[in-house]
């Protein structure tokens, strides 16, 4: 028995031996892999350089990764979910990048302030629709908010009819006669270019010709967890049908907007085709990961805002002169 069990010791420690070899050899090859990755000068943030991506795309979804990380991780990349499957797109060198400086964005509580000299006119504001109710505007404006997109109207996503927003006339004028820069959006469930020009002209009449401040927005965007009538649209007509909206809203002495997350931007229309129409984001994180431009940032479903009732939708607004 004993001589068993000298032999068990030694086959212990032999095996010990063994594993600590490779646990250094595993070490020394991790280090220098991390050298590798890294190219920046000394005083400088390190970089990453030469990422496998075909190894982050095969194995994100698998380990959940986000695309908050993969978005830094590849910043040649646009990377999103379609269909339940990442997407890996190299960015079109075409398209007009952002030039936002994140780490100038400030949280106070559940809203956010970008403060940048670059951008010194960055304001908060709220896009509101029927959902919110009779609101108190001389209150939204005490409350710090600068700025409103009000919701006209809106197409059915099962059946197609047209509705005007029935808060649409009276959220226009008050949030104007509180002082506030005001902005609208239309909700569009069209499926062919005639129905995208019905959504404009409706948009339009519920306007009557008020002044506006800043841009009409195209608003198509997805219905999640139920069928809407606008899935089976490829990618061209969708382009096609936001096309015929603004170009509506242009003719009818107003500028048109786009309104989508980076999904529906990158996935759902030709963002080239459109390159000349201001973009207005929602992306609900910290600071954003959409490399393109665009010119107001929806931020939160869930702000809460003096004189509305409920959860209401935040922005910032980066140069409102500009639009």
């Amino acid at each position: 028995m004993n001589i068993f069990a000298d032999l068990n010791k030694k086959k212990v420690l032999l095996i010990s031996l063994l594993l600590n070899l490779v646990l250094l050899v595993c070490l020394f090859s991790a280090v220098r892999h991390n050298a590798q990755l890294r190219h920046a000068a000394p005083d400088e943030e390190p970089a990453l350089v030469n990422v496998d991506t075909r190894a982050l795309r095969d194995n994100a979804a698998d380990y959940g990764v986000s695309l908050e990380y993969l978005q830094l991780a590849l910043p040649d990349y646009m990377v999103y979910v379609h269909k339940g499957e990442y997407v890996f797109e190299l960015l079109d060198d075409e398209l007009a990048r952002n030039s936002y400086d994140w780490d100038k964005l400030v949280f106070e509580g559940e809203r956010a302030w970008y403060r940048d000299e670059n951008w010194p006119d960055a304001c908060l504001g709220v896009d509101v629709s029927y959902f919110q109710k009779e609101i108190d505007w001389e209150a939204v404006a005490a409350d710090g908010v600068e700025f409103a997109l009000v919701r006209l109207g809106y197409r059915g996503y099962s059946e197609g009819a047209l509705y005007e927003d029935d808060l649409a006339r009276a959220n226009l004028d008050g949030a104007a006669a509180a002082g506030l820069k005001v902005g609208a959006y239309f909700f569009s469930q069209a499926t062919s270019v005639e129905e995208a020009e019905a959504e404009a002209e409706l948009a339009l009449r519920v306007l009557d010709g008020r002044k506006l401040d800043l841009p009409v927005a195209f608003d198509m965007e997805e219905i999640y967890g139920e069928t809407a009538r606008t899935d089976v649209l490829s990618r061209e007509e969708a382009t096609d049908c936001a096309e015929a909206f603004c170009r509506r809203i242009r003719k009818g002495g107003y500028q048109p907007m786009l309104y989508g997350n980076a999904a529906w931007l990158a996935a759902r229309i030709d963002r080239k085709a459109l390159r000349d129409l201001p973009v207005w984001l929602a992306q609900y994180h910290y600071r954003v990961n959409y490399p393109y431009d665009f010119a107001l940032w929806q931020y939160t479903a869930s702000g809460r805002v003096q004189g509305i009732e409920g959860e209401v939708d935040l922005n910032i607004c980066f140069d409102p002169d500009s639009l």
